[in-house]
């Protein structure tokens, strides 16, 4: 009897220690989080813009901005990701001339909304908070406002005039381009250097197009 009643205990013992177990087992398994494949991020720049190519060979730059909100997700490689967004920018450029003791200037800014269709990158790991993340895609834009001042100056008098974007005959409001561009991740904060180029001009006729550097912050959620 003795013995049969130690090896009930004995039994129950043993059940009560390997339940405790599954039990911490499957406990430690629903609490642990796993990292979301999807990242949010909102991005403001500032920058400047201008054009390149054979018809604007004389141009110069001027202040441009581009705010953003992105999405990226992994894919299978890790750190490999692809994803789109959408921002609000501008394109633009200077130029000016003088000859006789006159001197002729010209602002073109154009403000527009940017789709980005699709991106690729890859966040390289340097320690466990800090990341690089090169990064390619292509954009598609389309101006909404802006307008180019034309200023004519004399001997200390000038006149300017402004012509909305409306306005100018032959105007192309479209934009299609490339953004390329490196940037650093500390935690969910992100410091961004891109460069966008774009293949359209102001106008069919011409050759040449949009050349902007950005320096962007941006924030993942």
């Amino acid at each position: 009897m003795k013995k049969l009643l130690l090896i009930l205990s004995t039994t129950l013992f043993c059940t009560a220690i390997n339940a405790q177990i599954v039990t911490s087992r499957s406990v430690s398994t629903v609490s642990t989080p796993k990292e979301s494949k999807t990242t949010w991020m909102f991005r403001v720049g500032v920058g400047s813009n201008t054009f390149s190519g054979s018809d604007y060979k004389d141009v110069g730059s001027k202040f441009g901005y581009n705010l953003g909100f992105d999405f990226n997700k992994t894919i299978k490689s890790k750190g490999a990701y692809w994803g789109m967004g959408f921002a609000l920018g501008s394109r633009g450029y200077k130029y000016s001339e003088s000859a006789g003791g006159y001197k002729v200037e010209e602002t073109y800014t154009a403000h527009n909304i940017q789709w980005a269709p699709f991106n690729f990158g890859w966040k390289i790991a340097v320690t466990d908070d800090i990341k690089i993340d090169p990064h390619v895609g292509i954009y598609l834009g389309c101006d909404y406002a802006g307008k180019a001042t034309d200023k004519v100056s004399y001997k200390g008098d000038s006149e300017s005039e402004d012509i909305k974007l409306g306005d100018i005959e032959d105007y192309n409001r479209l934009d299609v381009g490339m953004n390329i561009g490196v940037g650093v991740w500390y935690k969910r904060f992100n410091l961004d250097l891109m460069y966008q180029k774009g293949f359209l001009a102001t106008d069919f006729d011409l050759e040449g197009g949009a050349s902007n550097f950005m320096v962007r912050l941006g924030v993942a959620f």
